[in-house]
């Protein structure tokens, strides 16, 4: 019954015929795994399963990530956030705006998300959606000069470190536990994939601010030129959310950010949706 189809975009595929509310097979699971491999985005339409159906949905990706900013955990999910404009901390514009930057999730960890899922539960009329990058096909886009000269480098990596920039939104700050937990790290500039082996640009928008062994004017014009390589039209895929979807994307291979949101103003205007990243390979690849 599972019917898997090109998204309307640059790049994804969206599934519909299953639902994580009746549980999913093994052989589901492994289709679903490399269709997102393959394709970067997936979108999973007309789900109705609950918070405790779409944590146990989450699990099957890898190990949920509690997120640093643990004022912002969904009550009694620590492993989910809550993200949108209907929660007492959304009142701020900060907050409630806080993904709208280019970044990829956990880029600021030594141990960083290989997927992150949103399970949207209530969607506006318009706004709120979120664009993704294929950071593959833009690595694979480079030219040979450029990917000899980048293949091999490490970056450095913050949380927030460059978020606010080109006019996006400026992620929150941490307080100084939570900045504990998260020190500066380094990744592979071009990485390669967890279970495909494939390489990507990856982590170059939000929390690069550095390559190792490179001055700071020539590492942070490097990066800069990656990002807007990255940010080309023909690499983006802009989803619009409706009532129950899960639209997921592997981190290991894409960039995204929020489109910012207002307060609500009535129907029509809000937004809810819930939030799992996961880090680790899947139990499947185990």
């Amino acid at each position: 019954m599972m019917k898997i189809e090109p998204t309307d975009g640059a790049f994804g595929c969206q599934v519909r015929g299953v639902d994580i509310g009746s549980g999913l097979d093994p052989q589901t699971y492994q289709k679903l795994h490399e269709t997102l491999y393959e394709n970067r985005v997936l979108v999973l339409k007309n789900q109705t399963g609950d918070a405790d159906d779409f944590l146990a949905f989450g699990r099957q990706w890898g190990a949920p990530i509690p997120h640093v900013l643990d004022t912002h955990r969904m009550p009694g999910y620590p492993e989910m956030l809550e993200i949108g404009n209907m929660t007492e901390r959304s009142k701020d514009r900060q907050s409630r705006n806080n993904a709208a930057f280019w970044h990829t999730d956990q880029s600021y960890d030594a141990n960083p998300a290989t997927s992150t899922m949103l399970y949207a539960r209530i969607v506006p009329d318009m706004g709120g959606e979120t664009r993704v990058v294929d950071t593959k096909a833009a690595y694979d886009d480079l030219d040979q000069g450029m990917k000899k000269h980048i293949d091999g480098l490490v970056a450095l990596h913050l949380y927030g470190a460059t978020a606010g920039r080109d006019g996006e939104e400026a992620t929150l700050a941490l307080n100084t536990s939570q900045a504990d937990e998260v020190p500066p790290t380094a990744h592979p500039l071009v990485r390669r994939h967890s279970v495909t082996g494939a390489k990507a640009l990856y982590g170059v928008a939000g929390t690069a601010f550095g390559i190792e062994g490179m001055g700071r004017e020539e590492a942070e014009a490097l990066i800069a030129e990656l990002k807007a390589h990255c940010l080309q039209d023909k690499f983006i895929y802009k989803h619009k959310y409706e009532v129950g979807d899960i639209a997921m994307w592997d981190t290991q291979m894409t960039l995204h950010c929020a489109t910012p949101i207002d307060a609500p103003d009535g129907p029509g205007t809000e937004r809810l949706l819930w939030r799992i990243s996961v880090r680790g390979k899947p139990a499947v690849y185990q």
